[in-house]
């Protein structure tokens, strides 16, 4: 560790080795000076001064005030010197935090926290120096003990720190605390902080969490216990009280970005200054106090939000309910029972408009629109989150199946699904384009994954698709084979097996007879060309017997 240069400052010089007492008063004038003006630098006569003097405090020969045995053995001279030199160190930290801890009380609030961030800083600041002037003590005394199992023997670091959490810590850390969460309250109430005072706060109580079994571990404890925990009563009080008073004086609607801007605030207090563990726990507690609490008032909103389609205010409901457990599940409830309700609406409405002669188109129409409507609310309201979609797709297959239409018959909606297929398959003057007409299809497939009875539509289908072949009346082969593929990818081959089949031989039964035209058009040209080689005494035989082969089969061929 580099020492830093400066005016070399009154040190008494180095004792004799042999004289333990005057060596201890030289260490303790040298570590006042580190401890109290280290920002003043340390000149480089007085670091190797104490440096030398450690070693030379751990390796005295004539350990003063011992007798006996102690005595009889260099080693164990040399081991009770350097319990003693770290005992004296203890007592003088201990006797240093007493007077930071006396003078700390004549501080409050956040000057108590000016007075806390900067004597942590200077004291940890001292202990890196002290730990390596120390060094020989560390790697010889202080290793031999942990080595040997002595609890509570620490490096000269560690020490440092555990002596500031007994002595000053165990004092102040309340009342530092205290001046924390009025610094917060402010900022909480729009003021500006010096948010930085409480991120060093912060991460002084972090350093302190050292794991008792384990010196070269740290934990979190004491950082949970002293900052953490009161921390999070704080808040849950805070949101309680305001929130309460919030909802008493605003809408709903104004509650929820009131609470959108609280819970982001906190996140980003934890970016800002916070530790990262209390992540978890300070958004539980926030959730808790501003959603959790009030959960009730909003999903009675949740319905007024719907009938007036407040698409917005819903995905805000949506983002809030959806931080606390099983917050969503009366939205879900109540939404499934809303499409439900405007489903039956739009089909009663189209029945009264058309009575008996309610066309298919407007019929499904109705389901489509219905169906688009509140699948686009799904997914930009509701995250398109797939609770909400079964709760879309339960409310639709009921409607689709039970309607005024449904009434006297469960096969009217597979019927009218056949029927305006058929009509968009069907050559007309009004066809469609083919790319609209394959958005159509795929529509139409969105109404019948909600039929139940599929074979009533299977067979309506089969009945109209063959007339189309039989007619060649199809607007379209690319969309009949779409169509099929659509009901193949929907229900598996089984279902439409016999579809395929009917489609496939009407295909080979086109190319059959386009075969067959291609041939009789190279007979006829074969027999010109026979009409005219006969006038100079020649005739083919071959072209007059394939005539006379196909002669059965065709009406319009002719016998030579």
């Amino acid at each position: 560790m580099a020492a830093r240069m400066a005016t070399p400052s009154q040190m008494p010089p180095v004792p004799n080795r042999e004289d333990i007492g005057a060596t201890w008063q030289y260490l303790q004038t040298g570590i006042t000076r580190i401890m109290n003006e280290l920002e003043r630098g340390i000149d480089m006569q007085m670091y190797m001064g104490v440096y030398t003097a450690v070693h030379n405090f751990c390796t005295s020969q004539k350990a003063v005030g011992l007798t006996g045995p102690a005595m009889q053995s260099n080693h164990r001279g040399a081991h009770l010197l350097g319990e003693e030199l770290y005992n004296n160190l203890i007592t003088y930290l201990q006797k240093h935090l007493e007077d930071l801890v006396e003078a700390s009380k004549s501080h409050t609030d956040e000057a108590l926290l000016a007075y806390y961030i900067k004597e942590w800083s200077r004291y940890t600041n001292a202990a890196k120096y002290i730990h390596h002037l120390f060094r020989y003590l560390n790697r010889h005394w202080v290793k031999r003990e942990i080595d040997e199992g002595k609890k509570n023997v620490y490096d000269v670091y560690t020490l440092h720190l555990v002596q500031w959490r007994k002595v000053l810590f165990e004092q102040v850390s309340g009342k530092v605390m205290d001046a924390v969460l009025k610094l917060v309250e402010k900022q909480r109430n729009g003021e500006t902080i010096e948010h930085n005072q409480i991120k060093q706060v912060v991460d002084s109580f972090v350093s302190l969490g050292l794991d008792e079994a384990d010196m070269s571990r740290s934990t979190l404890d004491v950082y949970r216990y002293h900052f953490e925990r009161p921390f999070l009563e704080a808040t849950a009080e805070f949101y309680t009280a305001e929130s309460k008073q919030f909802v008493a004086e605003n809408s709903v609607v104004e509650y929820m970005k009131k609470a959108e801007v609280r819970l982001a605030e906190e996140e980003e207090r934890v970016v800002m200054y916070l530790h990262q563990d209390i992540a978890v726990p300070l958004k539980k507690t926030c959730n808790t106090a501003l959603i959790a609490e009030h959960s009730t008032l909003l999903r009675e909103e949740f319905q007024f939000l719907l009938d007036n389609e407040r698409e917005e205010d819903m995905a805000r409901m949506y983002n809030l309910l959806s931080r606390i457990p099983d917050g969503l599940d009366p939205l879900r409830t109540k939404f499934e029972k809303h499409v439900l309700k405007a489903g039956l609406a739009a089909v009663q409405k189209v029945q009264s408009s058309e009575g008996d002669k309610l066309e298919p188109k407007v019929y499904v129409d109705a389901l489509l629109e219905v169906h688009s409507q509140y699948q686009l609310l799904v997914k930009q309201a509701f995250n398109d989150e797939p609770d909400f979609t079964r709760s879309l797709d339960n409310a639709c297959r009921e409607f689709v199946n039970r309607n005024e239409v449904c009434k006297d018959t469960s096969t009217k909606s597979p019927e009218l699904l056949a029927k305006y297929t058929d009509v968009l398959l069907r050559k007309s003057s009004t066809s469609i384009e083919e790319g609209d007409l394959e958005r159509t299809l795929t529509q139409i497939m969105t109404v019948f994954k909600y039929i139940e009875d599929k074979d009533v539509f299977q067979k309506y289908y089969s009945r109209m698709l063959a007339r189309r072949l039989v007619h060649s009346n199809s607007s379209s082969d690319d969309a009949e084979t779409s169509m099929i593929s659509k009901l193949k990818e929907a229900c598996g081959f089984e279902y439409t097996n016999k579809l395929q089949r009917m489609f496939q031989d009407m295909q080979i039964s086109k190319d059959l007879n386009k075969d067959f035209r291609g041939h009789l058009e190279s007979v006829d040209s074969a027999k010109t060309v026979d009409s005219t080689f006969s006038n100079f005494g020649y005739r083919f035989l071959a072209p007059t017997s394939a005539i006379n082969a196909f002669s059965p089969a065709c009406g319009n061929c002719h016998r030579n």
